[in-house]
């Protein structure tokens, strides 16, 4: 049982391959993005950009994200929410402040260590920022949502990256790979699509065509029917 369509190929007899999306939880299901928005304080009209690394982080990618929120803070065009994970939580505001932002003093910016309520925060989300694992990218296509990818390097057959590129390729996603990547490449990267709503309607139709809202139910059908073979 498989995510996609195009992973059948990869499998040496396709014609036993099912594809039944990877489940989510759901909590995602619950939010509309205005309620959402408004549950997390954002009372003005400006998007929201998400990112986050998973929950250790990515302490390369927490590095790029202090330019990044640099940036932000200067332009002050979207409102932005960063979990840093442990790994970078405890270093970050230093450095933002080395850097010239004081957190404080800009409010549309937020620092977390780790964001507990995913599927509020993702909702509110016009665009999200992060890793391509199975579940993650089950989550975006479930809500819809507009991303820039950037896929963990350190990972099995680069399977990330493999994932990345299937929302690329069908319009839901930007794909970014992290060697060679700077802040600011991130930050223009970000301000373009918030500042594209045609394009970012585009992405959330991909996304939407990519969504297998009943992956739970088709692999539990898919197990029953293995299991009636075999008695």
């Amino acid at each position: 049982m498989v995510s996609f369509e195009e992973s059948r190929q990869r499998y040496p007899h396709p014609d036993r391959v099912v594809v039944t999306g990877t489940p989510v939880r759901e909590e995602f299901f619950r939010y509309r993005r205005q309620e959402a928005r408004e549950l997390l304080g954002l009372s003005d009209d400006r998007p929201l950009v998400l990112s986050f690394w998973g929950s250790l982080g990515a302490r390369d990618m927490n590095r790029k994200m202090v330019d990044f929120i640099r940036l932000a803070g200067e332009s002050d065009l979207f409102h932005h929410i960063h979990a840093a994970g442990r790994s970078g939580y405890g270093w970050m505001p230093e450095a933002l402040l080395e850097a010239g932002v004081d957190l404080e003093k800009r409010p549309s910016l937020r620092l977390l260590e780790y964001i507990f309520d995913m599927p509020r925060v993702m909702a509110a989300a016009d665009l999200v920022i992060c890793r391509a694992g199975a579940s993650t990218l089950a989550e975006l296509t479930a809500l819809a949502k507009p991303c820039i990818l950037v896929p963990s390097p350190n990972v099995t057959n680069n399977h990330q990256e493999r994932n990345a590129r299937l929302l690329e390729k069908r319009g839901g996603a930007v794909v970014l790979t992290e060697d060679g990547l700077s802040g600011a490449q991130l930050y223009e990267t970000a301000k373009q699509l918030v500042g594209d709503a045609m394009r970012l309607d585009r992405m959330k139709s991909a996304q939407s065509a990519m969504s297998i809202p009943d992956a739970a139910e088709r692999i539990y059908a898919v197990a029953m029917e293995v299991y009636k073979e075999k008695r």
